[in-house]
């Protein structure tokens, strides 16, 4: 009796040390599940958010491509672009209204547009367009200022037919305004023989430069090279060397200018728009910039 009550208690021992064991093993187990977890809310989660952003027509088709790609990419994330001019992208972006201006101009030196940063990722050609009909191959610049000034009011003074010539700008807050006025020498605060001509046809975007040329046989316009059709308009040399991907690569077309995004100096970013940034100066925003007849800045 003695002997099967041993081990009846030797047989209770070792189930208990048997389900002592299988009972370590099981909080190993949930051990392990609970840091796996923890490593996966530690990832860190996708981006969203609304970024609002806003400026210059002429970077329209090459941004609307950049902005089309990153959302497709984060699908949480939407891009807001208003097209209002650089100007506008500017101001509001010194404002808080934006987080990103977009600029086809340098920011200004003279303090007024300060506390601002400007980060270059393409670099775009101003096209001097005309009518297809118009038989002028080539201006200089001070052809051009002459033309945009009212010094040469007729074709025939520029190698052309006897006709009138329809001059046609930009806004005053257009960056591809100001660019151009700097490089021709016109519109200078100190020089009043440079100011535009009373007479000019005034757009507000680079598309209505160049529907206004392409329905008048007499006009001049100036525009992104990025969005010329050449099916509507005719380019014109400037100083004997063609609009080309090729001449604004070698530096030999001399009109062109860098297309800007805008940040207030200092100011945190949402991630999104952080993002966003870092989007179009990386690897797969600068091909985009490629993509649309725009050099890259790397």
């Amino acid at each position: 009796m003695k002997k099967i009550v041993s081990m009846m208690l030797v047989l209770v021992l070792a189930l208990g040390v048997l389900s002592a064991c299988n009972g370590n093993e099981a909080g190993d187990k949930d051990t392990s599940t609970n840091d796996s977890a923890v490593t996966t809310e530690n990832k860190g989660e996708a981006l969203s958010g609304t970024v609002k952003t806003g400026g210059s027509t002429s970077v329209e088709k090459v941004m609307n491509a950049l902005i089309y790609q990153f959302q497709d990419e984060n699908r949480d994330v939407t891009i807001n672009y208003e097209m209002n001019g650089s100007g506008d992208g500017i101001k509001n972006t010194l404002s808080g209204m934006y987080e990103i201006g977009h600029s086809s101009r340098e920011l200004k030196k003279d303090g007024s547009e300060d506390g601002l940063v400007a980060t270059p990722y393409a670099i775009d050609g101003i096209a001097v367009v005309i009518h297809k009909d118009n038989g002028v191959k080539s201006l200089n610049a001070d052809q051009l200022r002459d033309i945009y000034t009212g010094e040469i009011t007729n074709w025939k003074e520029v190698g052309g037919k006897d006709a009138p010539i329809t001059v046609v700008t930009r806004e005053a807050s257009s960056g591809t305004r100001s660019a151009f006025a700097e490089i021709i020498g016109l519109e200078k605060d100190d020089d009043d023989s440079t100011a535009l001509v009373a007479s000019a046809t005034t757009c507000d975007s680079t598309g209505a430069v160049q529907t206004t040329v392409s329905q008048n046989d007499n006009a001049i316009g100036y525009m992104s090279f990025s969005d010329v059709d050449t099916a509507k308009v005719k380019t014109v040399q400037f100083d004997g060397v063609d609009i080309t991907t090729d001449t604004l690569k070698d530096g030999s077309y001399k009109l062109k200018r860098e297309f800007y995004l805008i940040t207030k100096e200092g100011a945190t970013l949402s991630p999104a728009a952080q993002a966003f940034i870092d989007f179009v100066v990386g690897e797969d925003g600068q091909k985009l910039v490629s993509d649309n007849k725009l050099l890259p800045v790397k």
